[in-house]
């Protein structure tokens, strides 16, 4: 079993959830209400987790004040503390990535959740609606980490 499968198998078991994970090398889940996307890039030996902080209606674009305020927040990395914020198609999308080597799912499922409660705050900073489409009701969150992991 290689490395990236056997960390996704560990997550699942550490959050009882049993995660699919595709042949592209990605998984999608909830953490903390948010979705949260996982890519385990062979060449670079790295995951990369991303969720959308602001998506746009559909056939619209960001609002120039959304964009501008994230390019203020993204400077120098401070307020995204060392993550990324970019756009995703129409969705501004908030990114981190880590090693494998050494990874183990206890740690990468604290990154997630940091990911995802750090997604709210920015969205609050950005003056976006923290209860749009990409949240799920907090009764359906599972909560084995005590904040919740679920497949979707």
């Amino acid at each position: 079993m290689e490395k990236d499968e056997l960390l996704i198998r560990e997550l699942s078991e550490l959050i009882g959830v049993e995660l699919a994970y595709s042949d592209d090398k990605t998984c999608d889940l909830a953490v903390d209400g948010r979705i949260v996307v996982l890519r385990y890039r062979p060449e670079d030996e790295d995951w990369l987790y991303f969720g959308v902080v602001s998506e746009p209606e559909p056939e619209a674009d960001q609002p120039r004040e959304v964009l501008v305020k994230a390019l203020e927040l993204n400077l120098f990395g401070s307020e995204t503390l060392g993550m990324h914020l970019g756009l995703f198609g129409s969705a501004l999308v908030l990114s981190g990535s880590v090693p494998i080597e050494g990874l183990t799912a206890e740690n990468f499922a604290e990154r997630l959740l940091f990911l995802s409660r750090h997604i709210g705050k920015l969205a609050e900073k950005l003056e976006v609606e923290s209860g749009s489409a990409d949240m799920l009701p907090s009764e359906d969150v599972p909560s084995p980490w005590g904040a919740g992991f679920m497949q979707v």
